[in-house]
């Protein structure tokens, strides 16, 4: 039988039974309640993460090992880096680069990633990742977003392997050795989205990838939580809880350690028109609620 103390508020002194015990005449001194538990999660997760939390998407979890809700002022760098790198693949005369300066809590709860033109032919996006403070094989990760009217805008939630995509130098044809998950790229003005691998290289002729669009119900009108259940035999990936694409091709299931990415970028590549015609502000901003990993 458990020794925890059965609390209940009396209303018309507002005591409880465990101060009343511990006070039987008016003038001793009551008892202050007990302290709350402590929470005894690990680091990397986020107190401010609900203690019941689970996947939308149904399934057996054992744990919450990482979450970051993104409150308070500044960007948790015990968990995240924000990258200062130029970007590839961009359509001349456009440079591109990830700024941490385009990084920030938005203070209402929310990681906010901004896309910025500061100067003629020059557009910056952000990117912040867990290279070498927190990686995974195999669980679930869901992330609640809200991505930007997408006109050349990618804001995405995706996987990097640990070892790099060729470990060792090795090209092996598979995906087993790590892969680019790309859990979202909202790189479509329709409500749908990319749902990618890419393995061995990003540059020919080493690169292969495997690539499906997700419809996206509502994608564009809010706030939508998408996710990955990956296992040693198979990959869901998810929409609102519901499954949007399954891999289950064991040369194309990652069986190592991966980190998740959080990032917006714009490219003319991905735009109808011209990115130069993109209006620049926090409606076109990509909105991070929460990301949240079990295992």
């Amino acid at each position: 039988m458990s020794d925890r103390r059965i609390r209940v508020i009396l209303p018309l002194f507002g005591l409880t039974c465990a101060a009343l015990i511990a006070a039987p005449s008016a003038g001793a001194a009551l008892v202050a309640a007990p302290a709350p538990e402590s929470d005894s999660r690990s680091s990397l997760v986020d107190t401010k993460t609900p203690h019941n939390a689970k996947p939308l998407a149904r399934g057996k979890v054992k744990a919450l090992v990482f979450s970051d809700e993104f409150n308070g002022t500044s960007l948790d760098t015990s968990k995240w880096t924000a990258r200062d790198w130029a970007r590839s693949g961009t359509v001349p005369p456009d440079t591109w680069s990830y700024d941490p300066a385009n990084v920030s809590l938005n203070g209402a709860g929310s990681l906010e990633i901004k896309v910025r033109n500061p100067a003629a032919n020059t557009y910056t996006g952000g990117l912040i990742d867990s290279q070498g403070k927190f990686d995974f094989t195999h669980g679930t990760l869901e992330a609640r977003i809200k991505v930007p009217p997408t006109n050349g805008h990618l804001g995405a939630v995706w996987l990097l392997p640990t070892g790099g995509l060729a470990p060792g130098g090795v090209y092996d044809g598979t995906a087993r050795d790590g892969a680019e998950m790309d859990i979202v790229e909202s790189n479509f003005k329709a409500d749908q989205y990319s749902a990618t691998l890419h393995w061995d290289s990003f540059n020919p002729p080493q690169h292969q990838q495997s690539g499906a669009v997700a419809t996206a119900p509502g994608l564009h009108s809010g706030y939508h939580t998408v996710g990955l259940k990956w296992s040693a035999t198979k990959l869901e990936f998810t929409y609102d809880g519901s499954v949007v694409r399954t891999v289950t091709d064991p040369k194309l299931i990652s069986q190592v350690k991966e980190y998740p990415l959080l990032s917006h970028e714009i490219l003319d590549q991905w735009a109808d028109g011209s990115i130069h015609d993109e209006v620049f502000d926090s409606s076109s901003s990509f909105y991070v609620d929460y990301i949240r990993v079990w295992q």
